[in-house]
């Protein structure tokens, strides 16, 4: 038997322009798909430490100076993570401040809770 509709000889079937390959991805806007860029780990661990810096107090310091290295790092091979970084820096500048000022705090109570227990007894 024969065809009904035979392509011609030596022209690639042509698609209809509104119908897409259903088995080929459409390309990408900037014409190639491209590795993503790769992210900082450093910064990952800076904003873990940062956000475990509120429950052990010795994490923010971790969370500082990790997240210090990492901008410094991203800053020189360009790599994607400076939010992380930044948002790990942020909690343990925080958490910092937030011990120090609890511990200000403890230090007047302490205080002001002596003087009064000492004053009791010299009033007899």
């Amino acid at each position: 038997m024969t065809d009904q509709n035979p392509a011609p000889q030596g022209q690639p079937y042509q698609q209809d322009a509104y119908q897409q390959n259903p088995y080929q991805a459409p390309p990408a806007p900037n014409g190639g798909y491209g590795a993503p860029a790769q992210r900082n780990s450093l910064a990952l661990v800076a904003l873990i430490l940062g956000i475990a810096g509120f429950f052990t107090g010795i994490a923010s310091i971790g969370a500082i100076v990790v997240g210090h290295i990492s901008l410094s790092q991203i800053k020189k091979t360009g790599e994607e993570g400076r939010s992380m970084a930044l948002w790990g820096l942020i909690l343990g500048y925080v958490a910092v401040a937030l011990f120090i000022i609890a511990t200000i705090f403890i230090i007047i109570f302490v205080a002001a809770a002596a003087s009064t227990g000492i004053s009791e007894y010299n009033t007899y």
